[in-house]
C-alpha cells in the first residue's frame, strides 16, 4: 500500500501555495512601479503642454490651450491676482516635483536643469535667450519679459507691476524657488550626479528668493499688529496709506530701485518667449489702484515661518525668520480661551473677523506650521522646536476637544471659537481642504485617528469621484452649490501620509482610485482641468500650478517606494505647497522670547498589525460607518442603461460625464479596492448613534392659579431666565418654560442645548440655587437634583491677592469731586465726545454711590479659586454641611502628622490644618490633630487631578468632630499663601437615573 505525507505535511504545502496566491493577488512591486510611471506621465501631459505652449506666462488653459495670466484689466479678480504675478508661477511651483522626479528618470533631471537656467536667465540676468552680436546691443538688451514689464538690463528680480497675495506667493514662489535651490544644491537627494548642467549654478535661484523676500516683507514689518497685510505690489510695496492707496506716487521699499524705460526692438526671439503676446501693449502695463484690503486669513499669517526661516538661514539674514515667528506667534496669541482661532484676522486691528472656527480653509496650514516647524528645528539650541511643538500640542488638543465628531464616523465640524459650539450653518458642511488634516495627524504619531479620519474622505471621494469644494452632511448633498474640485491635492497628501505610516495597500488602491478617477474626468488636451461641478463633470478651463506640484507629486511618492526622501532621519518637511525644504547645518538661530521643555523623542505610531495580504483598514468593523455617513451605499446599485460599467482597463479619458459604480453597492471602497484584501472574518459593527431627547419643564402658572406652592421648584408664576454668560448658560428665576436637549454620551448625559440655543462641549449649564428643589421633597424620575456624598469643591482665596486688593480698596479712599467730573464732561462735550463722556460716567459710577458721589464703594475683590476635594468615607467621617464658614486661618504643616503634634507648633488661633498625604493612615493623622482645627486637608502631592485622588478611609472614631477632606497637591496651586478657604458641597443633577455632566447648581 503507496505510503501518503504526513496530514502536516499537506497543511503546510497548501498554506504556502495560498500565501504565494495572495501575494500575487497583493499590489506587486511591480504593479507600484506601474503606477508611479503612470503618475509621470500624467504630470508630463501637463507640466510639457505648459512648457511648450504657455511658458513663461503663469499658467496653461488645459481646455483652449492658451496661456493663462493674471486679470491686468480688473485688480481686483483675487481668484486670479492673487497667485499669479507674471512669473512664470507653474514653472517655479514645479521645479521641486522635476527633482523628485529626477531620482529615477534622467530627463526630469535634464528638464530640472533646464528650467532652472530659464527661469534665471528671464528673471534675474534679465537677458534675451538668443541674440544677434552682428546687429544688436547683447549687453543691454533686456528679455521680452523685461520689455513687457517696461525694465531695463539692469533691474533684477521681481520688479513687477503686480500686487499679489503674499501667502500664495509665499507657499508657491518662494517656497518652490528655496525648494529647488536645496535640490540643486545637494542639500535634498534626489537628484542624479551623473546629470549636470550646462551652465555653472551659481546660487542664482536663492538670489531670486532672496529678492522676493525682500518685496513681500514689508507686509509684514510694516503690519502694526505683526499680522502680515494680506497683498502686496512686487514693485511698488505697500500703499501709502493702506485704505487708500496710492501705489503709483509713493512706492515703497523696492529692495531694486526701477530704473527708466528704455526702447527695445523684439528682434530674435525665444519661441516660448512670444506667448508673452496679449491684449496689452508691451511696455504700458499698469494696474489701476483698488480699496485695499486688511483681512488676512489666519493660515496666510501664520504659514509662513517654514519658507521665511529657511530663507534667513541660507542667506544670513534674520529679519524674515524675525518678521515670520512674529507673525505666528500673533495669531497664537489671539486664540480663544478654548484655544481655537477664526478664520481671518484683520492685521491693523489684530480683531478676528467672524465667529467660526475649523481645520479647513483659512485656518489648515497654521496647524500644519505648527508641528512641521517643530520637525524642521528638530534640535534647536534655543529650544524653538520646543516651543512649536507645546503649540501643536495644545491646538491639536483644542479641536480634538471641540471640533472632532465620531458618530456615525469620524470628522471635523466648524464651531464658534469662543464657546465650542456649533455655529447655525457654518456646523453643518465641512470642506475639501480639511482632508489634509488625517495626513497632519499621521505625520504627528496620531495614526489612529488620522485612518478614522481618512475614511470618510475616502468615502466621500468615492461617492462623487473627487471631492467637492463643500459638502453638507445634514442633508447629504453638495453645500451651497460649492460642488467645484480645482485639482486639490489635500486628500491625495494625506493618502501618502498615512501609506507612510502604516504601509497597509488600502491607501495605494485609494491612490489608485484618485488617479483613475481624474484621468478619467479632468484630462484635457492641453494639461488638467478643475471640475466645476462634481456631479455633472462640468470641467474649468484652468490649471492651478498644485495640479502639478501636489497632486500629481504626491501620486507620484505614494508609489515610489525606494524614493531617497523615504529613507534616513534628516529633518526636512513637506511646505504646505509641496515643497521638500531642510535647514541648512549653520549655528546662527534667531532666538524666540519663548522656551519650553523638550518635547518627546517619539510619538505614538503603532505598528501595523495586517499580515501582507489583508488590510486592516479594509478590515474594520467601522469602515462602513463612513459609507453610511456619505450616503455612498444609497447609489444606484445597477448603471443606467445608456451606460456600460466602468473598468480601470477601459476608462475613456475623452468622456465627458461619465461616472463608476461600485459593483458591491458602494459599501466596499474605494472601488478600485481588491475584494481579497478583506479579511475573510471581518465584521461589520452596528451603527453607532447617540441617543438624544428633550426635556420641557412646565410652563408658567398664572398668578391665581391656587396650585402654586413655595415648596414646588415649578410652582412659579413666571418662566425662567436663559442666558449665555462666560463659559456657558445660566438659567434663574425658575425651570418654567426651560426647553433643555440633552444627549447620552458614553452612558452620561450632555445638555446640548438650552431653547434652541447650541453649548460647546466644555460649556456648563448654570443653574440659581433657588430655581430647583433641594430638599428631596419633590421627587421628578425626570429631574433631580442630589447631594454628590464623594466630592466637594474648595474655595481659595490667596493672601496675596488678598493683601493686593486691600492695598487697592486703601487708594480708593480718596474721594471723588462731583465739579471735577461736571467740568471734564462739559469739555469733553464741547469737543464733541458725548459718547466718551458716557464711557466715563459709567465708569465713575462704579466707584460712586448714586446718593453720596463723594463717599466711594469698593468693587475689588480676591479671585476665587475652586479646586475639587474628595470626602472620607467610614465611621470617622463628618457631615460637611452645604456651606462651611470661611475659615481665614490657616496652617500648613510639613510633616505627615504621623506622630502627635506638638502643641506650641501650631497656633490656637489656626481653623484649617494642610497635612501631607502619606506615611501612616488617616486615622492616625487625624487623632494627633489639635482639638480646635475645624478642618483637615489631606494634599497629595503626587496627584494633580482631583480624578486621580484616592478616598481617604476613616475607620476610628473622630473624637473631636473635625471635618477632613483630600485635595490634589501635585500642582502649582497649593504653592502659594493660602489666605482663606471655605467648603462648598455639590449637587448633581439626575435625568432618567442618568448623571448629567456638564450642569453645576451655584
Amino acid at each position: 500500500m503507496a505510503s501518503h505525507p504526513p496530514l502536516r505535511a499537506k497543511t503546510c504545502l497548501l498554506i504556502l501555495i495560498l500565501l504565494q496566491c495572495l501575494t500575487i493577488l497583493c499590489m506587486t512591486p511591480s504593479r507600484k512601479l506601474e503606477l508611479r510611471e503612470e503618475a509621470r506621465v500624467n504630470f508630463r501631459h501637463g507640466w510639457e503642454n505648459y512648457m511648450t505652449r504657455a511658458f513663461p506666462q503663469d499658467e496653461i488653459k488645459p481646455l483652449s490651450c492658451a496661456p493663462h495670466y493674471r486679470d491686468r484689466d480688473n485688480p481686483n479678480n483675487i481668484g486670479r491676482n492673487d497667485a499669479m504675478g507674471d512669473f512664470s508661477l507653474t514653472a517655479i511651483d514645479t521645479l521641486s516635483s522635476l527633482a523628485l522626479m529626477a531620482d529615477s528618470s534622467d530627463l526630469d533631471a535634464e528638464r530640472f536643469w533646464e528650467t532652472v537656467g530659464e527661469v534665471v536667465r528671464i528673471y534675474w540676468y534679465n537677458e534675451p535667450k538668443e541674440c544677434d552680436v552682428a546687429t544688436e546691443n547683447c549687453d543691454e538688451k533686456t528679455s521680452s519679459w523685461g520689455r513687457f514689464h517696461n525694465r531695463s538690463r539692469e533691474s533684477r528680480g521681481f520688479d513687477i507691476d503686480a500686487k499679489v497675495q503674499v501667502f500664495e506667493t509665499t507657499i508657491r514662489t518662494l517656497g518652490g524657488l528655496l525648494s529647488a535651490h536645496l535640490f540643486a544644491t545637494r542639500s535634498l537627494a534626489s537628484l542624479p550626479v551623473g546629470v549636470q548642467p550646462k551652465y555653472e549654478y551659481k546660487d542664482e535661484l536663492l538670489d531670486l528668493a532672496y529678492d522676493l523676500g525682500l518685496r513681500l516683507l514689508p507686509a509684514l514689518t510694516e503690519s502694526p499688529t505683526g499680522l502680515p497685510y494680506p497683498r502686496i505690489n512686487l514693485r511698488y510695496g505697500l500703499p501709502h496709506k493702506i485704505k487708500n492707496p496710492a501705489y503709483y506716487r509713493f512706492p515703497r521699499r523696492a529692495p531694486h530701485p526701477h530704473p527708466a524705460p528704455r526702447p527695445w526692438t523684439p528682434t530674435g526671439e525665444h519661441q516660448s518667449e512670444k506667448q508673452w503676446g496679449n491684449p496689452t501693449k508691451p511696455g504700458g502695463v499698469k494696474e489701476t489702484a483698488s480699496e485695499e484690503i486688511t483681512e488676512t486669513c489666519t493660515a496666510g499669517a501664520g504659514s509662513l515661518v517654514l519658507e521665511f526661516t529657511t530663507l534667513s538661514r541660507l542667506t544670513g539674514d534674520p529679519q524674515f525668520e524675525e518678521a515670520a515667528k512674529r507673525a505666528f506667534e500673533a495669531v497664537w496669541d489671539r486664540r480663544s480661551d478654548l484655544g481655537l482661532f477664526g478664520g481671518g484676522v484683520d492685521a491693523e486691528s489684530g480683531l478676528w473677523n467672524g465667529p467660526v472656527g475649523g481645520v479647513g480653509a483659512g485656518m489648515d496650514s497654521f496647524f500644519e506650521y505648527a508641528f512641521k516647524a517643530f520637525v524642521l528645528f528638530a534640535g534647536d539650541e534655543y529650544g524653538e522646536d520646543s516651543w512649536f511643538w507645546k503649540v501643536w500640542e495644545q491646538s491639536s488638543e483644542a479641536v480634538r476637544t471641540h471640533m472632532r465628531m465620531e458618530i456615525p464616523t469620524m470628522w471635523w465640524s466648524n464651531v464658534h471659537l469662543g464657546t465650542g459650539a456649533p455655529v447655525q450653518g457654518a456646523s453643518s458642511w465641512t470642506d475639501s481642504l480639511s482632508a489634509f488634516w488625517p495626513g497632519l495627524l499621521a505625520s504627528s504619531g496620531e495614526v489612529e485617528e488620522a485612518t478614522r479620519g481618512n475614511l470618510f474622505y475616502s468615502a466621500l471621494w468615492s461617492r462623487f469621484s473627487a471631492l467637492p469644494e463643500r459638502w453638507n452632511f445634514r442633508t447629504g448633498s453638495v453645500e451651497g452649490g460649492l460642488g467645484w474640485y480645482p485639482g486639490r491635492p489635500e486628500f491625495a497628501e494625506s493618502t501618502y501620509m498615512l501609506y507612510r505610516a502604516t504601509k497597509d495597500p488600502w491607501y495605494l488602491y485609494v491612490g489608485e482610485m484618485i488617479m483613475r478617477d481624474l484621468k478619467r474626468r479632468c484630462w484635457g488636451k492641453c494639461g488638467w482641468a478643475g471640475l466645476q461641478d462634481v456631479k455633472t463633470g462640468e470641467r474649468q478651463d484652468r490649471m492651478e500650478s498644485f495640479w502639478l506640484g501636489e497632486t500629481w507629486t504626491y501620486l507620484f511618492l505614494l508609489f515610489d517606494e525606494d524614493h531617497p526622501l523615504h529613507k534616513g532621519d534628516d529633518p526636512w518637511v513637506f511646505t504646505t505647497e509641496g515643497h521638500p525644504i531642510i535647514l541648512p547645518k549653520s549655528k546662527q538661530r534667531i532666538r524666540s522670547s519663548r522656551t519650553y521643555s523638550a518635547p518627546p523623542l517619539s510619538c505614538p505610531n503603532p505598528a501595523p498589525k495586517s499580515i501582507p495580504f489583508f488590510s486592516t483598514t479594509a478590515s474594520r468593523p467601522d469602515v462602513f460607518h463612513a459609507s453610511h455617513f456619505t450616503r455612498l451605499h444609497l447609489l444606484p446599485r445597477t448603471p443606467p442603461t445608456e451606460l456600460s460599467p466602468m473598468q480601470p482597463s477601459d476608462l475613456d479619458i475623452y468622456a465627458e460625464n461619465s461616472y463608476f459604480w461600485s459593483p458591491s453597492n458602494s459599501t466596499f471602497y474605494p472601488w478600485t479596492l481588491p475584494p481579497h484584501l478583506v479579511s475573510p472574518d471581518s465584521i461589520c459593527s452596528r451603527l453607532p448613534a447617540l441617543e438624544s431627547f428633550d426635556l420641557i419643564f412646565p410652563q408658567p402658572k398664572t398668578q391665581h392659579s391656587s396650585a402654586s406652592s413655595s415648596s414646588d421648584v415649578f410652582g412659579a408664576t413666571t418662566a425662567g431666565i436663559v442666558k449665555r454668560v462666560q463659559g456657558g448658560i445660566s438659567i434663574s428665576g425658575s425651570m418654567r418654560g426651560v426647553r433643555m436637549g440633552l444627549t447620552n454620551e458614553h452612558g452620561a448625559l450632555r445638555i446640548t442645548n438650552i431653547g434652541g440655543t447650541s453649548l460647546g462641549k466644555s460649556e456648563i449649564v448654570f443653574l440659581e440655587d433657588k430655581v430647583i428643589d433641594k430638599s428631596g421633597a419633590i421627587i421628578d424620575p425626570n429631574f433631580q437634583v442630589v447631594l454628590d456624598n464623594e466630592y466637594v469643591d474648595l474655595i481659595i482665596q490667596y493672601a496675596d491677592d488678598i493683601r493686593a486688593a486691600k492695598r487697592e480698596e486703601e487708594l480708593r479712599q480718596v474721594p471723588i469731586i462731583p465739579e471735577t467730573k461736571t467740568a471734564l464732561g462739559e469739555l469733553l462735550s464741547r469737543l464733541g465726545f458725548t459718547s466718551l463722556e458716557t464711557q466715563l460716567n459709567d465708569l465713575l459710577s462704579l466707584y460712586n454711590d448714586d446718593e453720596d458721589e463723594t463717599t466711594p464703594t469698593s468693587t475689588s475683590s480676591p479671585r476665587l479659586h475652586a479646586y475639587a476635594g474628595i470626602i472620607p468615607t467610614g465611621i470617622g467621617a463628618v457631615d460637611i454641611p452645604t456651606t462651611t464658614p470661611v475659615f481665614t486661618n490657616i496652617h500648613v504643616l510639613n510633616n505627615p502628622a504621623c506622630t502627635p503634634i506638638q502643641s506650641n507648633s501650631i497656633p490656637k488661633t489656626a481653623q484649617v490644618l494642610i497635612v501631607p498625604h502619606g506615611t501612616c493612615a488617616f486615622s492616625q493623622k487625624l487623632q494627633h490633630v489639635p482639638s480646635f482645627i475645624r478642618l483637615v486637608v489631606f494634599l497629595d502631592k503626587n496627584t494633580s487631578t482631583s480624578q486621580g485622588l484616592v478616598q481617604p478611609l476613616l475607620d476610628k472614631e473622630n473624637e473631636y468632630d473635625i471635618m477632613a477632606v483630600m485635595a490634589a497637591g501635585g500642582g502649582k496651586e497649593w504653592e502659594r499663601e493660602v489666605g482663606s478657604l471655605t467648603l462648598r458641597r455639590r449637587w448633581s443633577v439626575w435625568v432618567k437615573d442618568i448623571r448629567v455632566g456638564n450642569v453645576v447648581v451655584l
